[in-house]
């Protein structure tokens, strides 16, 4: 399959005009970029991987109205696909800390004109006083350190939808050592190896 806007239409048949367009703006964007966003290879696989993979957690958040986090934004994957997706009937916020991944988060956000869409510039550790309806990360850390940078950011409803690899079943053994939760993973049937892990339910394991 060649990466294009065609591709990503085929995979997913609901993805709007509208999306496309600010999509291959975002494209733009990446390339153009002097730091370096994502790997030398993944640049030819951007439509039918990256924004593809992002693009599979919207059926997962189904309603309006919530805020969304994407913790470790970096490029902003999956966090602008998302909000260019949602056209601004959901608050998504890109948590990056790194100077330079945040400022070009915020140039995302000002030329594709991502309605409810800012960039918290600092570790999610260090987010004070906040909550958020979805957490979403991608290629970010082990899942039992992203539940500890998690927890205090979730609602007793907050659901956590999070890229994982091959790894995933060790991963899941290793976090239930310390949490409880309830989970399903969905396979990305285009790629092995490849899941979304939806979490909710987190309690800290007493033991």
């Amino acid at each position: 399959m060649i990466d294009s806007p065609e591709a990503l239409k085929e995979l997913l048949p609901n993805v709007s005009r509208e999306t496309i367009e600010k999509l291959s703006e975002y494209k733009e964007m990446i390339l153009a970029e002097e730091q370096n966003l994502i790997s030398k290879n993944d640049r030819k696989f951007i439509w039918t991987r990256h924004f593809y993979d992002s693009l599979r957690l919207v059926k997962f958040i189904k309603s309006k109205g919530n805020n969304i986090i994407d913790i470790g934004s970096g490029a902003g994957l999956p966090g602008i696909p998302v909000s260019i997706a949602f056209s601004g009937k959901n608050k998504v916020f890109l948590c990056e800390n790194r100077t330079k991944r945040s400022s070009f988060l915020g140039k995302c956000i000002m030329n594709l004109d991502l309605k409810n869409t800012e960039v918290i510039p600092i570790k999610a550790e260090k987010i004070e006083n906040r909550k958020f309806d979805f957490i979403l990360a991608r290629a970010v850390s082990q899942l039992n350190h992203l539940l500890s940078i998690s927890y205090k950011l979730c609602k007793k409803n907050t659901t956590l939808l999070l890229h994982k690899g091959v790894h995933i079943d060790e991963e899941i053994m290793q976090a239930t050592k310390y949490w409880n939760f309830s989970y399903n993973l969905h396979k990305n049937e285009r790629e092995k190896g490849s899941f979304i892990l939806e979490i909710k339910n987190i309690i800290k394991s007493i033991s």
